[in-house]
């Protein structure tokens, strides 16, 4: 600890850093986040272990990088007192692996990192939220067990790292005297690469229909990213330009509601639904207009992503999807389950595919100047060095 903390504090990589990533099962963007932190710090002088449930991407990506890996049996509550067992397994993790810092990820991660972390110490806690609470659809309605949860993690953890500006807002009221440890660090996406496939060729991947107008939607199908609303905007667009198509992208609870509601609205063969895919990219490649249609969002990444490719996007003006997507800019931004309005903004963009194309362009520059994922992984391991120097003071203290 000696050393590590003393190379923090000439200001030089932490070499011996041991840093246990902990997250429950995720198949979005917090997966695509840590997974992003695993390849990112991995020949940098860190050594990094993971915990989480034993099945999903998280884990895939620790065993694919014969990184240590831990179980982690989360219960999905946000009760302190259904989180001890998952606490206890990861004391345990953490005393095995040694670990001078903890970095928890969501909600559920965060209250057992923070059950766990008075039986930890010295090691300290990192927390990143990455989106609104699971339990609450805008930070503010939380339950007694919710605010118990979120006060929680804000009192035990170090520091607490927010995707967005927004959520930094609406979070700290549960607990101002957090606000001294609380960073903002936006969302990271490559973006300097393209997919090899043209966007001609990604349609015909996917079994796309060709020289149609292609919107789309890229998220988990679960009710805070808007797939009704988008279906029911989808609908509305397809009644004044019959030709649009539109393509669903990702799987969730909420599949078969909306397979349900586009047979209702009649658009069976104007929908096509690709699945989870491995990578969204070549998809989005595909489209004119990406849509994040979220009721409830931190921040987006898959805005990001889709000005990464220099995509128009419209979305919802929900949490820090505005510090992502500039309205009139980079694209369009609409209120929350507002149909009418998304569909108006998307037919304005496939009316005037000029004036998209500058917004795209715009995207893309946006995205290389705020949303790098080199940049994400910088300022978190500034985080990282921050607290090993409080580490070598605390063991200086000590003596």
């Amino acid at each position: 600890m000696e050393a590590v903390a003393t190379a923090a504090e000439r200001g030089v990589t932490p070499v011996a850093t041991r840093i246990l990533l902990v997250a429950s099962r995720a198949s979005g963007g917090m997966a695509r986040h840590v997974i992003a932190l695993l390849g990112g710090l991995r020949g940098e002088g860190y050594r990094l272990a993971v915990a989480c449930d034993p099945e999903g991407l998280i884990a895939e990506a620790a065993r694919e990088r014969d990184l240590p890996l831990y179980p982690i049996t989360f219960s999905g509550s946000a009760s302190p007192t259904r989180a001890m067992l998952a606490a206890w397994q990861l004391s345990g993790a953490i005393a095995g692996f040694q670990a001078h810092l903890v970095h928890t990820h969501s909600y559920h991660a965060g209250l057992v990192g923070a059950v766990s972390t008075p039986l930890a110490r010295p090691a300290r806690m990192v927390a990143t939220m990455h989106g609104y609470p699971p339990y609450s659809k805008d930070g503010q309605a939380l339950g007694s067990s919710g605010r118990l949860a979120v006060r929680l993690i804000l009192r035990r953890a170090a520091r607490v790292i927010l995707v967005s500006e927004a959520l930094r807002r609406d979070l700290l009221p549960l607990r101002p005297e957090a606000s001294g440890k609380m960073t903002v660090i936006p969302n990271g996406v490559e973006v300097r690469s393209e997919p090899k496939l043209s966007p001609a060729e990604a349609r015909a991947q996917y079994g796309l229909p060709p020289d149609v107008p292609l919107i789309g939607l890229v998220a988990r199908l679960a009710p805070q990213k808007g797939l009704l609303e988008f279906l029911r905007s989808v609908r509305l667009i397809c009644d004044r330009r019959p030709e649009v198509h539109a393509v669903v992208v990702g799987h969730g609870p909420l599949r078969g509601e909306g397979e349900d509601l586009a047979r209702a609205l009649g658009l069976t063969d104007r929908v096509h639904w690709l699945g989870q895919l491995e990578s969204a990219r070549e998809a989005m490649w595909a489209l004119d207009v990406l849509v994040v249609a979220s009721v409830s969002e931190g921040s987006s990444l898959v805005a990001m992503e889709g000005m990464s490719l220099g995509k128009a996007v419209v979305a919802t003006s929900v949490g820090g999807v505005p510090e992502v997507v500039v309205d009139g800019e980079t694209g369009a931004v609409v209120p929350p389950a507002d149909p009418e309005a998304m569909a108006e903004a998307v037919l304005a963009m496939l009316a005037d595919p000029i004036s998209a194309q500058a917004m795209g362009d715009r995207g893309r520059q946006r995205a290389a100047q705020q949303f790098d994922l080199e940049l994400m992984i910088e300022r978190t391991k500034k985080v990282y060095a921050d607290l090993m120097r409080e580490l070598k003071e605390g063991s200086r203290a000590r003596k």
